[in-house]
């Protein structure tokens, strides 16, 4: 292999360590809303803006999550995944709704 081709190479390779350090370098995000679904790994967070947040569950403990059902109000922390489509969730909590009767 050429010297030119292996400085290429090392500077690819470096820059993807570059960028998994920054991606992993950034702290926890925090979403709250209601699920929409959940089925297996994945959960569908319905924030209140109306946005919809896709969340992987395999880091997250299972008692924080296996008894959530539609419309449940819960705040999920995690990090956005490097290509950006979704939440890596690192907990569940649930959260009393203003609106339950007393």
């Amino acid at each position: 292999m050429n010297m030119e081709r292996r400085t290429f190479i090392t500077m690819i390779a470096g820059g993807f360590l570059a960028v998994s350090i920054a991606a992993s370098a950034q702290g926890p995000v925090y979403y709250e809303g209601r699920v929409q679904w959940i089925a297996g790994s994945t959960l569908i967070l319905m924030t209140d803006d109306g946005w919809s947040i896709r969340v992987n569950l395999t880091r997250v403990d299972q008692s924080e999550y296996q008894s959530l059902s539609p419309r449940s109000r819960i705040i999920v922390s995690g990090v956005v995944s490097q290509d950006g489509n979704f939440l890596i969730g690192l907990s569940i909590r649930r959260v009393r709704s203003e609106y339950q009767a007393p």
